[in-house]
């Protein structure tokens, strides 16, 4: 059980009592922290943080990021949003055209300003997502912009896990139990950059 912490704490003495890098200010207040982070206590955050929490902390906003050959196994992730014990809304894209293409910097504002609204980016990785630019454009896009990043290997793919993911220790989650999937979501979210 953690003692109870006032939310005038600054981040930094919470980062050192509790031996965690939670990527903010270290003249943050504790208080400021979990509200931007959708997190009731500390206890919960750090439950978060250490991949404890298996239920959702606050309604997480997602973004998808995915390639479009996995799209079927991505329709079925979408429909565990309607499980009663999800408390998800996705924002996702797949997209055929090449990043470098003449659309490809009005694309990329368009997904920026997506993730921006997001809290948590999840990459779904497939047999061939390492290798696709977009996704990593996403996964550093979102790293950029202070997002929580975390993965979910799609069901049967054993491909290569996109570099960043590996780079920043993001947590990745095997298809299938649900209190997993929640638990690197709320991580993610715990541990934004």
């Amino acid at each position: 059980m953690f003692r109870s912490t006032r939310d005038d704490t600054l981040v930094k003495t919470i980062e050192a009592r509790y031996g965690v890098d939670l990527h903010a200010r270290g003249d943050a207040k504790l208080g400021n922290l979990l509200e931007k982070r959708g997190f009731d206590s500390l206890t919960q955050l750090l439950k978060a943080y250490r991949r404890d929490l298996t239920y959702h902390a606050c309604k997480r906003r997602i973004y998808l990021s995915f390639h479009v050959e996995d799209l079927s196994q991505v329709r079925g992730f979408r429909l565990m949003a309607r499980a009663p014990n999800l408390e998800i809304d996705f924002y996702d894209g797949s997209l055929r055209e090449v990043i470098n293409s003449t659309r490809g910097s009005y694309i990329k504002g368009q997904i920026r300003s997506i993730i921006q609204k997001t809290s948590v980016v999840v990459c779904l990785i497939g047999n061939g997502t390492a290798w696709r630019d977009w996704v990593e454009w996403e996964l550093e896009t979102a790293f950029d912009l202070g997002k929580g990043v975390c993965g979910i290997r799609l069901k049967d793919s054993y491909g290569k896990t996109p570099q960043l993911l590996l780079d920043i220790g993001a947590p990745i989650a095997r298809w299938g139990d649900v209190k997993d999937l929640i638990s690197v979501i709320e991580c993610a979210a715990a541990r934004r950059c």
